[in-house]
């Protein structure tokens, strides 16, 4: 499953949680690879669904969460878009 920009997402770090939302989707040798804000407004980029690594998209709890609406991210992304406020970053 791919995430468009706009969604949210549990992004798991070191074990540890984070609610997030998609800022960018491409793709890195075929490979899905994400720009996700967390709700600190912290800028995560290069990110995928592979729990092999230390920062992943857990993509378990976020159709469990996340898709079912029972967390939902406190991020503005519509509002942040409109007004063109993103933070810039790099990937």
């Amino acid at each position: 499953m791919s995430y468009k920009a706009g969604t949210t997402v549990i992004v798991t770090k070191n074990d540890v949680n984070h609610v997030g939302v998609v800022l960018d989707q491409f793709s890195i040798r075929k490979q899905p690879m994400y720009d996700v804000m967390l709700e600190n407004r912290s800028v995560i980029t290069m990110l995928n669904t592979s729990n092999n690594n230390n920062i992943y998209i857990n993509r378990t709890l976020t159709r469990n969460l996340c898709g079912t609406g029972e967390i939902t991210t406190t991020i503005p992304y519509k509002h942040l878009v409109e007004h063109n406020l993103l933070p810039e970053f790099k990937s």
